[in-house]
C-alpha cells in the first residue's frame, strides 16, 4: 500500500545512542543502522544495511491539512517541497503565514522512484494539496553499504533551503558534520566548567546545559532572510544578524535567558533585536511569540521584563529607543480593534488593571488561551511595570518612571491582610469567598493562592512587611514546604526556595535547594519534575547547582546558595573567568559557614551581574550543621 504508516517498524530504546552531536539507532530484525546529525540549518541521515538488500525511503511533507507540496527529480533523485505551518494556542489551526521548506539530496544514484497520494501510487513527479502525499526512492545495496541523505531547510523558500544546504553541508561527510558539531557543543558547554567526583551529578548538569541551549529557535537563512513576523508569506532580510522565534517567555525570562545573559551576551542582543523586529512588523511587542506570530498563550508581559533585564545589565547592541516605544505601548495602551486584541496584541485585561490597580473578578479575560487568572495577571503585570520603570529611569523618562514605579506595587491591592495571602477581589473591593489557600483557584495561573503569594520578585521586603516582618515571611515559607505544597514542576515557584535569603534563616535556602537538586532531577528518562518549557526547568538546575539564582532578573542580583560542585569556572564577557571554589568539611556539608571574594571576607547573600562580569575568585566554606 502507498501509505507511509503501513511501513512503520518497532524499535527499542536499548538500541539507541544519543549525544548532542549525533543520534544512532540499530534495527536488528531489519539488519539496518541509521544515524542522524545536523548543522544549524541542515541535517544528515545515513542508512547502512548489514546484508545485501533493497532500501526504500518514503519522504512526506506530513501536512495534516492536505496543503503540503513535494516534488522529485527522477534523474538526480533530488527532492524538495514544503509543509505549511499552522498555529496552536491563540488562533489554533490557523495558517502561520510561512512554510517549512526542504531540499534533499542523496549521495547515490537511485534505482527506482515515484510519488504517491491518498493511499495510491501516482505517475506524476510532484504532488500538492492532497492527503498523505509523498515520494519514494529506492536503491540496491551490498552488505555494509550506505546511503546518506543531506537536507537543507528554510522558513522562506526552497531556493533558500538549497543555499543553506550549499553553505553548511554541500559535500561534507557524515563524520565531518559530526566533528564540527562536537566542536560547537564543546564550546557552548565549556562556558561553564565544573569539577566533582560525582559523575551522575555532572551528567545531570551538562544534560541541563544541553537542554537550556535548545531555544529560542533560529529562523533566518544564511543570507539573512526570514519570514516577516505576523504576516502572510512576506520575507524580511537582514544579513547583519540572526533572527529568532519561539520564545516561551512566561517560562524562560526567569532563568534560561538570565543564564545566557551571563555566558552568551551576543546572542541575548540578537534575541532583543528579534523582539524589536517583531514589534516593528506587527505594531506591538509580542507577549508570547511562537510560530512567528502573536499569541495570547500565557499571562504577563515578560518580553518587557526580558528586554529590561538585558538593558539593565549593559547588553545593548540594539535600538533601545524602538524597544522602549514598544514596551511603553504594551504598558499603557490596548489595541483599537477587537481583532488585534483577540490575535494576542497587547496585555490582556489592561484597562481593568489601569482602572482598579488590579484585575477584578468581573473581568474574566475571555480573549486569551488562559482565561480568568486575574490575581496572577495582576502580580505579573506589577513585575513587568517594575521592569519597565528601571529602563524609564535609565533613559530619563521621569514621568513613566514614577507612574510605573507606583504600579509595580499593585500586588498589594490583592494581598488580604486577614489571611496574609493574595486573593481574588471584586471591583467593589470585596474578597472572593470562600477562600481556599491550598487549592487550585480560577484566579490563579497553574497554582494556588499560597504558592502565588510569593510572586513579588521586585519587592520581597515589601511582601515581608505585609506579612508582618521577616520572621513572618520565614514562617509562611515554612508552611509551604512543610505542607509539601511547593511545586517544582512548574515555573511560578522557581524563585521561592531562595526567598529564605530575605529572612534571618538563610540556611533554609541551602537546605531546600540541596533537597530539590537531589530529588527533582536525574540523569535518565523522566529526569525532570515537569515540562522543561524551552529550557527553564534545566536552567534552574544549572543556577542552583553552581550556587546562585536570579530571583529578580532585572535587578542583576543573584541569591546565593551552596554549590554542589568542588569548583565552577564561568567564562563571562571578554573571556574573563569567574571561579567558585568550594571547601567542605565532609561530603555531607551543605551549609554556608563563610564566603571569601578575591581573598577578602564577603558578608552578602547576593552576587551581582557586574561583579560576575569582572571575573574573580569566590571561595565558599561549607559545614554539616546549620549556621543560624
Amino acid at each position: 500500500p502507498a501509505n507511509p504508516s503501513a511501513y512503520s517498524i518497532p524499535f527499542s530504546h536499548a538500541n539507541e545512542q544519543a549525544s548532542p552531536q549525533a543520534y544512532a539507532i540499530n534495527f536488528p530484525k531489519e539488519k539496518m543502522d541509521i544515524r542522524f546529525t545536523s548543522t544549524t540549518r541542515c541535517g544528515m541521515i545515513q542508512f547502512t544495511v548489514q546484508e545485501e538488500d533493497s532500501l526504500y525511503l518514503l519522504v512526506s511533507p506530513n501536512s495534516d491539512e492536505k496543503l503540503g507540496f513535494i516534488q522529485i527529480d527522477t534523474l538526480t533523485g533530488e527532492v524538495w517541497g514544503y509543509n505549511p505551518v499552522h498555529r496552536i494556542y491563540q488562533g489554533w489551526g490557523e495558517y502561520g503565514g510561512f512554510n517549512g521548506w526542504f531540499y534533499l539530496k542523496f549521495d547515490k544514484p537511485i534505482s527506482a522512484c515515484g510519488s504517491f497520494a491518498e493511499g495510491k501510487l501516482a505517475s506524476s513527479v510532484s504532488e500538492k494539496e492532497k492527503a498523505d502525499i509523498g515520494v519514494f526512492l529506492g536503491w540496491k545495496l551490498l552488505a555494509g553499504e550506505s546511503v546518506t541523505l543531506r537536507m537543507g531547510t528554510s522558513f522562506t523558500s526552497v531556493e533558500a533551503a538549497r543555499k543553506n544546504y550549499q553553505s553548511e553541508l554541500n559535500d561534507k561527510t557524515f563524520e565531518d558534520v559530526v566533528s564540527e558539531s562536537v566542536q560547537s557543543w564543546e564550546k557552548a558547554l565549556s562556558s561553564i566548567r565544573v569539577k566533582t567526583s560525582n559523575e551522575k551529578v555532572k551528567r545531570i548538569f551538562y544534560t541541563a546545559m544541553y537542554h537550556a541551549f535548545q531555544h529560542p529557535r533560529l529562523m533566518n537563512d544564511v543570507e539573512g532572510t526570514h519570514p516577516r513576523f505576523a504576516s502572510a508569506n512576506l520575507v524580511d532580510t537582514n544579513a547583519r544578524r540572526n533572527y529568532y522565534d519561539d520564545f516561551s517567555m512566561w517560562d524562560i525570562y526567569r532563568a534560561q535567558l538570565p543564564l545566557l545573559e551571563i555566558i552568551d551576551t551576543s546572542r541575548i542582543s540578537d534575541f532583543v533585536y528579534s523582539m524589536i523586529e517583531k514589534g516593528k512588523s506587527g505594531g506591538w511587542l509580542p507577549i508570547f511569540p511562537c510560530w512567528n506570530n502573536y499569541t495570547a498563550a500565557m499571562i504577563g508581559d515578560h518580553c518587557t521584563a526580558f528586554i529590561s533585564s538585558a538593558f539593565m545589565k549593559g547588553i545593548r547592541n540594539y535600538d533601545i529607543g524602538s524597544a522602549y516605544q514598544l514596551m511603553q505601548r504594551n504598558a499603557f495602551e490596548s489595541p483599537s480593534t477587537q481583532a488585534d486584541y483577540k490575535n494576542g496584541m497587547g496585555r490582556r485585561a489592561l484597562q481593568s488593571y489601569l482602572k482598579y490597580g488590579f484585575i477584578p473578578m468581573e473581568d474574566s479575560v475571555q480573549e486569551a488561551f488562559h482565561k480568568k487568572e486575574q490575581v496572577s495577571r495582576t502580580l505579573e503585570y506589577s513585575y513587568d511595570d517594575y521592569a519597565l520603570s528601571r529602563v524609564a529611569k535609565a533613559l530619563g523618562k521621569t514621568n513613566d518612571f514614577n507612574v510605573l514605579g507606583e504600579r509595580s506595587l499593585n500586588y498589594q491591592n490583592l494581598f488580604d491582610p486577614s489571611v496574609k495571602l493574595v486573593r481574588g477581589r471584586y471591583a467593589n473591593g470585596s474578597w472572593v469567598k470562600p477562600f481556599l489557600a491550598d487549592k487550585r483557584e480560577p484566579y490563579i495561573t497553574e497554582g494556588t493562592p499560597r504558592q502565588y503569594t510569593f510572586y513579588v520578585p521586585q519587592d520581597i521586603p515589601g511582601l515581608a512587611k505585609l506579612m508582618g516582618g521577616r520572621k513572618k515571611l520565614e514562617h509562611s515559607l515554612d508552611s509551604l514546604f512543610l505542607k509539601e505544597e511547593y511545586w517544582h514542576g512548574n515555573e511560578p515557584g522557581h524563585h521561592i526556595p531562595f526567598l529564605y535569603n530575605y529572612t534571618d534563616a538563610k540556611w533554609k535556602t541551602q537546605k531546600v535547594v540541596y533537597k530539590l537538586l537531589k530529588e527533582e532531577y536525574s540523569d535518565g528518562p523522566g529526569g525532570l519534575s515537569g515540562n522543561d518549557d524551552a529550557g527553564q526547568m534545566s536552567a534552574w538546575y544549572i543556577f542552583a547547582a553552581i550556587g546562585f539564582y536570579p530571583v529578580n532578573p532585572v535587578s542583576g542580583e543573584y541569591q546565593i546558595s551552596s554549590p554542589v560542585f568542588d569548583e565552577v569556572d564561568l567564562t563571562v564577557s571578554g573571556n574573563k573567568k569567574f571561579k567558585i571554589i568550594v571547601h567542605r568539611k565532609t561530603d555531607q556539608s551543605i551549609y554556608i559557614q563563610s564566603i571569601r571574594l578575591n581573598g577578602k571576607a564577603y558578608q552578602l547573600s547576593t552576587l551581582n551581574y557586574s561583579l560576575l562580569q569582572r571575573g574573580g575568585n569566590m571561595e565558599i566554606f561549607l559545614v554539616d550543621k546549620t549556621v543560624k
